[in-house]
């Protein structure tokens, strides 16, 4: 059935899909950087000549160090929104296939190649992460009551993740309790639904989670992190596109700015987002932040503190989202890191609990593996995918110069790979400069603001959200809801005002 999101035989409550889905490509028929770059014709560079330019712009010493002046600027974005980005990323994304050893895999089999990849989480903002796949098909992270009500606390901490005897957390997604904050707000949004099935029916409260959650992912967490401009034209676009196609407009997206989706109408998961524009959440990590009132100052990687997670949340480090959020008018949030190439030293020298004891001084670094992946998956240059973006009306500028001459450490670098790497950028060193120089430190720069926009709103815009949600019902459905009215948020929670992340703070803890 077209445009059904229901890709199996049957559907569980929890994820919104039967079926999970694949990785693909934004932008078709584009080299990878790996080609682009390399002096043989249509044969992309080797893995060991990768492995070095990632070295040289990644590694501890290369141009990505932000060594301990990474912490010295902050954008305007509280810094409570680069755990939901974590937390967001762990309900849409999940690569388990792909290996750093790897060669150019577009570069070898094309964009076939790439489409091949399994994505082990449906590339929608269903809250799977949360859900798992229901009551039914995973009853542990639920009261044994039958209510739908899901299970929160342990004996040691009733304001922790449920856990099992030997402290594993009970959730829909192992990795959100790979720290104490997306840890914390795997709880928050599990609260939430709690909150939400007073007098309803578990799916009636999971769709009032699911669409008040997608409704801040596009109009609050989006909003805040990309280009004003390319902001308000693809939000445009996609209200346009969501509105005529529930008028049944076959042309409802004229551009294809949403159209990321397989043969079969399944939502594909860019690797241009999963591998270089959302990982803007790792250039955006300070070194420290506050967790409550009585622990002011936590370091991102201090062990006393068990900020390695996967492990019980001490009742004295309960987040008080009041220092991350802007919860409280007399109370100000801190600020994530400056939006740029830069990583803080911890993210460059990460530590061996995270990495292992054996891993090398490129392994350990965050910003080195980020550029590799980024060879291995074929991802295009930054020039290239902005000229594609341009090409489809989007307020991006292909020829913006992001003054490369200016980064401490350009000038070291051999200079026919200063040549190259100028016209051949690899896509996420392009993203996180044009953050700096573009956005100003403050948000994404166009291009990459342009990336995440489009793969968001593929996720609104082809699956049942709070944008579509009567462009799903049946016939017979729509005759009952006559009257039905577009989603909005619940005036409990958002009164009057723009519901935004800390509105779900504050009804969840009245």
């Amino acid at each position: 059935m077209k445009n059904a999101c229901m890709h199996g035989t049957t559907k569980a409550r929890g994820c919104g899909h039967a079926e999970l889905g694949r990785f693909g490509v934004m932008f078709k028929n584009c080299t990878s950087w790996g080609v682009d770059y390399s002096e043989t014709p249509g044969q992309s560079i080797s893995p060991h000549d990768a492995a070095d330019i990632a070295s040289r712009l990644g590694s501890a010493g290369g141009l990505m160090d932000g060594k301990l002046e990474g912490n010295d600027c902050f954008s305007n974005v509280p810094a409570g929104y680069t755990f939901f980005a974590q937390f967001v990323d762990h309900d849409v994304t999940l690569d388990v296939t792909t290996s750093l050893s790897d060669s150019d895999k577009r570069a070898g089999g094309g964009d076939h190649e790439i489409e091949k990849l399994p994505n082990l989480r449906s590339a929608s903002l269903d809250l799977d992460c949360v859900y798992g796949l229901g009551p039914e098909a995973s009853p542990y992270l639920y009261r044994e009551d039958g209510t739908g009500v899901m299970s929160t606390g342990n004996p040691a901490n009733p304001d922790d993740l449920y856990r099992n005897a030997e402290g594993r957390a009970l959730i829909g997604d192992p990795r959100n309790d790979e720290n104490i904050f997306v840890s914390q707000m795997q709880l928050l949004f599990i609260r939430f639904h709690n909150r939400l099935m007073a007098g309803r029916s578990f799916e009636a409260a999971q769709r009032e989670a699911r669409f008040h959650y997608q409704y801040i992912v596009w109009n609050d967490f989006l909003k805040r992190i990309c280009d004003p401009k390319v902001y308000d034209h693809m939000n445009t676009a996609l209200l346009d596109a969501s509105k005529k196609k529930c008028e049944g407009d076959a042309k409802y997206d004229p551009k294809g700015l949403f159209n990321l989706v397989d043969h079969c109408d399944r939502i594909l998961m860019p690797v241009e987002f999963s591998v270089a524009a959302y990982r803007f959440g790792h250039v955006t990590v300070r070194s420290n932040y506050p967790v409550n009132k009585d622990t002011p100052v936590v370091e991102l990687f201090d062990e006393r503190f068990s900020t390695l997670g996967f492990s019980a949340v001490p009742r004295d480090l309960v987040v008080d989202w009041r220092y991350l959020l802007p919860v409280e008018a007399d109370v100000a949030p801190v600020m994530t890191k400056e939006f740029n190439h830069l990583l803080i030293d911890e993210l460059i020298s990460m530590p061996d609990p995270i990495v292992g004891k054996r891993a090398s001084a490129n392994e350990r670094s965050l910003a080195f593996r980020n550029l590799l992946r980024g060879y291995v998956m074929g991802l295009p240059s930054g020039q290239c995918a902005a000229q594609k973006l341009a090409d489809l009306g989007i307020p991006v500028n292909p020829a913006q110069n992001l003054g490369f001459d200016g980064i401490e450490g350009w000038e070291h670098l051999p200079d026919p790979m200063k040549t190259k790497l100028a016209a051949h950028t690899p896509l996420f060193f392009y993203l996180m400069r044009e953050a700096r120089v573009a956005g100003h430190g403050k948000n994404l720069g166009p291009v990459g603001s342009a990336i995440v926009l489009r793969t968001f709103g593929s996720m609104l815009l082809n699956c049942k959200t709070y944008l579509t949600e009567k462009c799903h019902l049946t016939e017979d459905e729509l005759k009952k809801c006559a009257h039905h009215e577009t989603w909005r948020p619940l005036a409990e929670i958002a009164g009057d005002c723009q519901l935004e992340l800390a509105d779900i703070v504050r009804y969840v803890s009245r």
